[in-house]
């Protein structure tokens, strides 16, 4: 009996979740290189002539930007844009302002002057093309509902992985002679049997990094919702500033410029021992604060639990809170570590190259999963209407 309940559930929620897997799949792969992709589909606006600069060098070529732009306000740029790269600024316009069209400029990292500029929504155009990648994989381009309904196919994906891997289990003796024929499959065997074999060996090679994924999505799409609010709850954190509402204040232009909030990080990183080197720089409007999140390497990047942030007034510099997963409690490293393992950049290139060929294998159990689904659907039918005529006879 529970077998059959099991199958049921592998077969119905395979069913439901297929179409959705397999978009979520096809996009994740894309995603793993979205950073060349988005360069190769816009040199014009990521390419300078010029050499990699420093991270005091990109403050000023911002801070001059911003005098040339007294009506917009820089929110986050990366300090060290790389080798020939400008420096890609998100932007915003100031209070009472009116807004532009667009809301990312790329500038120039010794002089300071405009190459392009985009806005961030989603497209099939070259400009926007891995953001609509990205917002189809995380919410299906339907906002938080579209992410509500990720995070219930992703419980369904779990579920019905469960389901599968009990299933694969033998039901005569000896166990361990017959589960091992589970885990191969013969490129000589018949197409039905070769895909079938596909379909379990492969899940099961990989059961539990698909378990991690499956688990690590629903986690992202109920975040805020259920998984945040609870490891804060188990683990309560260190520092939790932005877990309230912004201070209200009339809206005012900071007092102090990017190059003092970067000094003023920089003197508290060393205050704390941090060796790191700053890599992104921000400024909170709301809070007015500067923020300089800082990497080992001043790139970047969410390997192992990702970067520590400082945040600083923007009038006073003095320090008003940090983010720093590696010196706070269990609930602050529950929190940063879902992204790297669900992106790969846990542990670098090789964990990268892994989740890709996860989204490979994602896609393969969706479409053998139907295969498999629609080869044994005439057998179950003709099963079926052979029963109801021996009833009515």
């Amino acid at each position: 009996m529970l077998r059959g309940v099991l199958l049921q559930v592998h077969r119905y929620t395979g069913l439901v979740t297929l179409t959705f897997l397999a978009v979520a799949s096809i996009t994740g792969c894309i995603l793993v290189f979205r950073g060349p992709i988005d360069h190769a589909l816009n040199r014009d606006l990521f390419d300078a002539p010029t050499s990699a600069v420093s991270a005091e060098a990109s403050v000023a070529a911002v801070t001059r930007w911003s005098a040339a732009h007294p009506t917009l306000q820089a929110l986050s740029f990366p300090l060290h844009p790389g080798e020939r790269r400008a420096i890609q600024v998100s932007v915003a316009p100031k209070a009472g302002q009116p807004t532009p069209g667009f809301d990312e400029v790329f500038i120039d990292p010794v002089t300071g002057a405009t190459i392009g500029a985009r806005t961030t929504e989603p497209g099939i155009g070259r400009r926007h093309f891995v953001k609509g990648v990205a917002d189809l994989h995380f919410d299906l381009v339907a906002g938080i509902p579209g992410r509500w309904f990720l995070g219930v196919v992703a419980l369904g994906w779990l579920l019905s992985s469960l389901a599968g891997f009990y299933l694969t289990l033998p039901e005569r003796k000896p166990f361990w002679g017959n589960w091992k024929r589970t885990w191969q499959f013969r490129r000589s065997s018949p197409m039905p049997r070769l895909l079938l074999d596909l379909h379990r060996s492969t899940a099961l090679w990989l059961f539990p990094l698909i378990l991690l994924l499956a688990a690590t999505s629903a986690a992202m799409n109920f975040f805020g919702e259920a998984y945040a609010p609870t490891v804060t709850k188990l683990w309560p954190l260190k520092h939790d500033l932005f877990d309230n509402d912004p201070p209200e204040r009339e809206p005012a232009e900071p007092r102090l410029g990017f190059a003092q909030g970067l000094q003023a990080a920089r003197a508290h990183a060393g205050r704390t021992g941090l060796a790191w080197q700053p890599a992104t720089m921000l400024y909170l409007p709301d809070w007015n604060f500067y923020g300089v999140k800082f990497s080992p390497d001043g790139v970047l990047d969410y390997s192992n639990l990702g970067p520590v942030d400082y945040y600083v007034d923007a009038d006073t510099g003095a320090y008003r809170h940090q983010v720093d997963p590696y010196n706070d409690s269990m609930g602050l490293k529950a929190i940063r570590v879902i992204y790297p393992l669900h992106s790969g950049e846990i542990f670098g290139v090789t964990t990268i190259a892994l989740v890709f060929v996860l989204g490979l294998v994602t896609l393969l159990q969706a479409l053998t999963g139907l295969y498999i689904w629609w080869k044994k659907r005439k057998s179950r039918v003709a099963a079926r209407r052979a029963k109801q005529r021996k009833v009515t006879a």
